[in-house]
């Protein structure tokens, strides 16, 4: 993500606040917790997996995996799919891998 990217995120036009998430006790995370992240120095790999969950074949539910690193810590970041995370791909140079569950719930 460029500088100009992360001031673009970062900037009013757009309601970013500041949200913990913790991998060992959520397994999912908001759009938030992603910028959160950002702006907390983790980094990013290029490749994110968006996985639909099918319901009744008649409706899903986007999950997003992003895998975040800082230091010698990786951890997967499962967000759920909301306007923050299509934001964030639309600027971003993110190689967007789609499956799809085959299973139906």
């Amino acid at each position: 993500m460029t500088e100009a990217q992360r001031r673009n995120l970062d900037s009013q036009d757009h309601d970013v606040t500041s949200q913990h998430w913790s991998y060992s006790s959520e397994h999912y995370a908001g759009g938030d917790n992603l910028l959160t992240a950002i702006a907390r120095g983790w980094e990013i790999d290029k490749a994110v997996t968006m996985r639909r969950h099918w319901f009744a074949g008649m409706r899903c539910i986007e999950i997003f995996h992003f895998t975040i690193r800082r230091d010698d810590v990786a951890a997967d970041m499962a967000v759920l799919g909301n306007p923050y995370i299509y934001r964030y791909l639309a600027a971003g140079t993110h190689e967007l891998i789609v499956e799809e569950d085959g299973a139906v719930a």
